[in-house]
């Protein structure tokens, strides 16, 4: 029993550390690039995954909860400096969207989850970001999320239609422009 908690420690720690070193390439390879052309779009809409996070009253949920909205789901860290750089721009995206079909879902991978997150959040003035807590790993994995930051843009459907490895500036006419003929869809 003591070996199998002992290896599952090992490879969540190896994922972690994978995961650091994806965002830190990801993150150079970006730097200072701008707009949708980074989004990779799927050929065909990929089923998104269906593990659970919770929000911030402990409320466990899934995608398949938000079905009928267009959800932009943000995978960051606290200490992620490339998300921290994207966030407010994530936040002024939601606040031009409030009470629409357009949903931004700021998923926390941070290790010890709402106790660090909810106050960072706080401190820096994000008041209109959708914060949600994972547990680090379970859905960054399923979702096969090699770095953060990682953009997930999921349709009304439920359904994963593209994906951001990286930053973009989400408070843009031409996102708006995006989102709002999704949603009209």
């Amino acid at each position: 029993m003591l070996k199998n908690i002992n290896l599952r420690s090992d490879i969540t720690l190896v994922y972690f550390l994978i995961v650091i070193i994806s965002t830190l390439a990801i993150s150079i390879s970006n730097c200072n690039s701008q707009g949708l052309h980074k989004l990779k779009w799927h050929k065909e809409p990929k089923l998104a995954p269906e593990t659970a996070f919770t929000d911030m009253d402990g409320v466990s949920v899934t995608i398949s909860d938000f079905v009928g909205k267009v959800l932009i789901i943000n995978l960051w860290a606290t200490w992620c400096a490339p998300c921290i750089e994207e966030m407010p721009t994530l936040n002024n995206l939601q606040r031009d969207f409030i009470d629409s079909e357009i949903y931004i879902i700021a998923l926390s991978q941070d290790r010890q989850g709402a106790k660090v997150a909810e106050p960072f959040v706080l401190k820096n003035g994000w008041t209109e970001i959708n914060l949600y807590i994972s547990d680090g790993v379970t859905f960054a994995r399923e979702a096969g999320v090699r770095g953060l930051p990682t953009t997930l843009l999921i349709g009304k459907n439920g359904y994963e239609l593209a994906r951001l490895e990286g930053t973009i500036d989400w408070d843009t006419e031409e996102v708006k422009s995006l989102l709002m003929d999704l949603a009209a869809r």
